[in-house]
């Protein structure tokens, strides 16, 4: 919460308030200084026949010192509410620029039309004399403080001060004649370390400033050694009094002083916008770009590539920290994810960039990097986030890492959508093993599905529609009755503007990306309950009624809550569904798939444990698990006919589900070699292009059995000779 200072300083006027500092430096520039030059000569004071006891010139001084006098109490003021320094210090020149104008012309016997004591009178104008010498130097540090950090002799500085101080301590001790003598002594050397360090701020960091400042100082000098009198005596100029000409000096020295402050005051203001960009890109934790940051970098890259410069993007996902955070709490996690950024920035050039865009989730640019070159790189950085392991205090961990490398050869491509297509990449190394890297080239058809979900997502965002959502059904033969059985599974479609027909898999992750995929599933169970429904009389050979339940959706209440209204609802077809759930969804909450089984099973639902063998098998779960039916993974039915310990596996996997009451099911059967292999086995079902492709649900209404669908003569011809018994 703000404090009432901080909401105060804040607020409009308040930041108003504070750029007036520099608005008055610049009407002293530009309006105050050369009225007074143009007008005090009008009015008697600096002509040439001028007695200095003319009221009407004295009246012009008591002027000339009130305006100086209000503008240096101004710049004190805002100073003080802008905490600049510097305004302070030029105030106080200015009023000791005027005290010295005042005491080279003899007009320092008053202040503000008020006589100054004549027994102090010789003190203050050597104490004048000697904190005008401190503040010109001080004044000096104050603006080119960042210049000076370079010097390579700060003692100068120090020097730079002494002798002001040398004036400053002896000015209540000398007679009048002695300081004067002494304060020339100490100008000179004064000047002549100013010159030295103003020579070396202009070989290391040259600046206009610097030289304004100069020409500032060379006039006061000047002024204050008679040289500007000389000079008009020399030229016979005779135009100007001796005081107009101190005057001027004054005045231009104060207006290249003011306008260094301004110029200085400007640097900072962009200095500080500056910083304040740069903050606002990158990420605070680890010092990455953040997700604006990167998406600039993305977006030059871009414009870089229609010159013909090659980049790659990288995503990466460390999928362990959130366990680390649960475990050991964030601030160990916020240790392990400032490692990992170290070690990939370690490995990064001068043209690559990293970004941070989610608690755990990074982003590599590549900039003329070609994919070979980036696999290479990606590669090498899964390598350093393996090994050695992360270390938190005693403990040593391994972090988990999935990487989605994609190649950009489209420059039409917005940055963020470029920066989702490298998500979607990693998302598909997430649902293989750990620390795996999938890469997505140009002509990969994966960037085509990219696109794809890219409108899906822009579609999804707005809220879930079923528009161009329909539903498949894929015939499922029963190798027991394969003509008297009408079985089949509920597929999810989706086409796009153009009719093309989108992956099923593309309208999952997008689902899942923008937080809809509940509502997709709710829209599948109820539109399928309901065709059902309709259709009852149609599927009187139909056992069961295959159907998918995305993760997300299981774990969430709202949609269990709905799901079983709705089978409660449709209780009459309900009872032909059998929810089909994966082995890892299984695995992650036991306890809370076995009570959502034990509801389905009072509901007369069966259940499927879905791609069986795919990922972290281990039988000893399947005893906790009361499935009606297990779905062999499709990979191992492609690959089972490579050898006979294929083979073995699967007729283990068959035998597994028989002696547990489980019936099974091939799924991916695609041949009538395999088919026949899979009979022999003892399969119970099998599912797959060989017997049918995904047809539309009028055309189940046309047909009594799966077998109806089956279109290869070879299959056609085995399964009516050796499964039908030749009917």
């Amino acid at each position: 919460m703000k404090t009432p200072w901080a909401a105060a300083l804040s607020s409009p006027v308040a930041r108003a308030l504070i750029r007036l500092p520099g608005r008055c430096v610049h009407i002293f520039v530009f309006f105050v200084l050369p009225v007074l030059v143009l007008v005090l000569p009008v009015v008697g004071l600096l002509g040439n026949s001028a007695p200095r006891s003319d009221p009407g010139s004295f009246h012009a001084i008591y002027m000339l010192e009130g305006g100086v006098l209000t503008l240096s109490l101004t710049l004190v003021l805002f100073a003080t509410i802008s905490r600049r320094w510097l305004y302070v210090l030029f105030a106080g020149w200015l009023i000791g620029n005027l005290r010295i104008t005042a005491l080279s012309m003899g007009w320092d016997l008053q202040w503000l039309g008020q006589d100054l004591p004549a027994e102090s009178l010789l003190l203050i104008r050597k104490l004048t004399c000697a904190i005008y010498y401190l503040l010109t130097f001080a004044l000096f540090i104050e603006l080119f403080n960042n210049s000076l950090v370079r010097l390579q002799r700060p003692w100068l500085l120090r020097a730079g001060m002494l002798p002001g101080l040398v004036l400053l301590l002896a000015a209540p001790f000398l007679d009048y004649a002695q300081f004067t003598e002494l304060m020339w002594w100490m100008a000179t050397i004064g000047s002549m370390i100013a010159i030295v360090i103003i020579g070396h701020l202009l070989t290391v960091a040259y600046s206009s400033d610097i030289l304004l400042y100069s020409a500032a100082m060379l006039i006061v000098i000047a002024a204050g050694a008679g040289v500007l009198d000389s000079l008009d005596a020399v030229f016979d100029l005779n135009f100007f009094s001796s005081a107009y000409i101190h005057i001027m000096a004054t005045a231009i020295s104060s207006a290249l002083i003011a306008l260094v402050i301004t110029e200085n005051d400007r640097a900072a203001r962009t200095k500080a916008i500056n910083a304040l960009v740069t903050l606002s890109e990158r990420d605070p934790l680890t010092d990455t770009l953040n997700q604006r940051g990167i998406e600039k970098h993305t977006q030059a890259a871009l414009n870089a590539l229609r010159r013909g410069e090659p980049f790659a993007l990288c995503y990466v996902d460390l999928a362990s920290l959130k366990t680390i955070n649960d475990i050991y709490g964030y601030t160990a996690g916020d240790d392990v994810l400032k490692q990992a950024c170290a070690r990939i920035n370690a490995k990064l050039g001068g043209n690559h960039y990293l970004g941070r865009i989610g608690g755990s989730e990074l982003v590599l640019l590549l900039r003329n990097t070609s994919i070979n070159e980036a696999h290479s790189l990606a590669h090498s950085n899964m390598e350093d986030l393996q090994t050695p392991p992360f270390h938190i205090g005693s403990r040593a961990l391994q972090l988990k890492t999935s990487m989605g490398l994609v190649e950009i050869a489209n420059p039409q491509l917005a940055s963020g959508d470029a920066i989702l297509a490298a998500a979607r990449a990693c998302r598909m190394a997430r649902r293989g093993k750990p620390n795996q890297i999938a890469v997505h080239e140009y002509a990969d058809q994966a960037l085509d599905e990219q696109s794809q979900e890219l409108q899906l997502l822009r579609e999804f965002s707005s809220g879930f529609s079923p528009q161009n959502i329909f539903l498949a059904m894929q015939p499922i033969l029963s190798l027991r009755d394969p003509l008297h059985a009408f079985d089949f599974e509920i597929l999810l479609r989706m086409r796009d503007a153009s009719g093309k027909l989108i992956p099923t898999s593309t309208v999952i992750a997008a689902a899942e990306e923008v937080g809809v995929v509940t509502l997709l599933d709710r829209w599948i169970v109820q539109t399928s309950l309901e065709w059902l429904h309709q259709h009852q009389a149609n599927l009187a050979n139909t056992r069961f009624v295959c159907m998918n339940l995305n993760g997300m959706s299981l774990n969430d209440p709202v949609f269990i809550n709905d799901f079983f209204q709705l089978l409660r609802r449709y209780r009459h077809v309900a009872r032909l569904l059998c929810i089909e759930i994966t082995e890892s969804i299984a695995l992650k909450d036991m306890d809370n798939i076995q009570e959502f089984i034990a509801q389905l099973h009072s509901l007369g639902v069966r259940v499927a444990l879905d791609d069986f063998g795919a990922g972290y098998t281990s039988f000893s779960y399947l005893k906790r698990l009361p499935a009606d039916m297990l779905k062999i993974d499709g990979s191992f039915i492609q690959s089972m006919m490579a050898g006979p310990a294929d083979i073995a596996i699967v007729e283990a996997i068959v035998a597994l589900a028989r002696n547990l009451g489980m019936k099974s099911i091939a799924e991916w059967v695609e041949d009538s070699t395999t088919l026949e292999t899979l009979a022999k086995l003892g399969v119970d079902y099998v599912q797959g292009h060989t017997i049918a492709y995904p047809q539309s649900p009028e055309a189940l209404t046309q047909s009594r059995c799966s077998a109806d669908f089956i279109e290869d003569a070879a299959t056609k011809a085995f399964v009516l000779e050796h499964l039908a018994g030749g009917k």
